[in-house]
């Protein structure tokens, strides 16, 4: 047997609870071991003195008041979460109002502003901001800008994609080259 085991198995050496084999080697260690040896003497004048001391009697209720004093706290570390979640209501009410709000607008933006259809893309046109009332342009604008789109309108202004030639950039390519 080592220390270690004996260390195990001194209490049960000390109160006789081993089987026959096991205490003989306790013995043997013992015998062979001053450390245990001494060890085992200590705790033997301990459990001596803790024995001479005397005994209290406690009060025939202390086990009644020791259980309600248990169930006490109990209660209290329960109540200390309901207390926590009640002085934290109004900041957890106005988060999850305001994560709430947040989740709306996304949905609505993403539902009205983001289609892929051409309908959903807001027009450029101007409008009053008054119902069936016009917009009142000065008559020198609108008369320039009806000059201007009658002499840009004809086809004598644009030019005959049949006669346009295509550049030749061979020289130029040449010029590098070299």
């Amino acid at each position: 047997m080592d220390c270690y085991s004996f260390d195990r198995i001194m209490s049960d050496y000390i109160d006789a609870n081993l089987n026959v084999k096991l205490r003989q080697e306790a013995d043997e260690h013992i015998n062979a071991c001053p450390r245990c040896k001494e060890k085992l003497a200590d705790m033997k004048s301990i459990l001596s003195e803790l024995n001479s001391l005397p005994c209290y009697e406690t009060r025939s209720d202390f086990e009644s008041k020791l259980m309600n004093r248990i169930a006490q706290s109990k209660e209290q570390k329960e109540s200390r979460f309901i207390r926590m979640f009640q002085d934290y209501s109004r900041p957890i009410s106005v988060v999850a109002a305001v994560m709430l709000l947040v989740a709306t607008s996304i949905f609505v933006y993403t539902s009205v502003v983001i289609p892929n259809s051409p309908d959903s893309i807001p027009s450029a046109e101007i409008r009053s901001m008054e119902p069936n009332k016009s917009i009142n342009i000065p008559a020198a604008a609108t008369a320039n800008v009806h000059s201007t789109m009658a002499s840009t309108s004809t086809e004598a202004n644009l030019p005959d994609t049949n006669k346009i030639e295509t550049p030749n950039y061979n020289n130029q390519i040449m010029m590098v080259n070299k």
